[in-house]
């Protein structure tokens, strides 16, 4: 089976826990965001996407904060321009201004452009579920699958809006749905063993069922 280098980071993602396209793309978004900060800080094209999105989304720029050894001065350059532009656009506001000026300001203050960290983040997931699509008919690629966390299901539904085989979509969901029916009977388990009657029996694979589900229908915490 040859597969691609996107492919080969899914088979690879498949044997850890998680929707494994939310864990390869978050990786992928953590290194953008840190060349972003130390690499491009001086790059013209960096800072006029910055200044039309005006600044990062809330989930990226706190990623940067809170996930990266960041640093401040070159926030500080970044955050600088964007800063400065968004106040020459707004332009002098009166304390008694009239609606003139609400409404220069409320204009100003819109985005013009998209986060590129978000724009980046698409391009990433994109690839890699056609990748997935691309290669599930493959059956050592399926049975590795198989034995994942599975899509979860912000993933599994933008891979349904590609553009490709319906056959190659079925063959996903139906291993999807089998992934999902284990995870379905380790609730089921999970809530049984809290009965008092069965306390005594501990917890196995199920006893991270409850965790487990949040990340099969909401996808890894930092990505949205």
């Amino acid at each position: 089976m040859k597969l691609s280098s996107r492919a080969y980071s899914l088979y690879d993602a498949f044997s850890k826990p998680g929707c494994p396209v939310c864990r390869l793309t978050l990786d992928s978004v953590h290194h953008y965001l840190d060349s972003l900060i130390y690499e491009y800080v001086n790059d013209p094209d960096t800072h006029q996407a910055l200044r039309a999105a005006r600044g990062l989304c809330p989930v990226h720029a706190w990623h940067v904060q809170d996930e990266i050894n960041a640093s401040a001065l070159g926030i500080a350059v970044l955050y600088e321009g964007v800063i400065r532009h968004l106040l020459a656009d707004m332009g002098r506001i009166e304390t008694d201004g009239g609606r003139r000026q609400v409404s220069q300001a409320q204009s100003a203050l819109a985005a013009r452009g998209p986060c590129p960290a978000c724009e980046h983040q698409a391009h990433v997931e994109e690839h890699l579920l056609r990748n997935l699509l691309s290669h599930i008919a493959h059956a050592e690629f399926a049975a590795r699958f198989r034995q994942s966390a599975g899509l979860c299901l912000p993933h599994l539904r933008r891979a349904l809006d590609l553009n490709a085989s319906a056959e190659h979509k079925a063959q996903m969901l139906a291993i999807q749905q089998a992934i999902w029916g284990e995870l379905q009977a380790h609730l089921a388990e999970f809530i049984r063993k809290h009965d008092y009657r069965f306390t005594a029996e501990g917890f196995g694979a199920e006893g991270s069922s409850p965790r487990r589900s949040i990340e099969a229908l909401a996808g890894q915490k930092g990505l949205r």
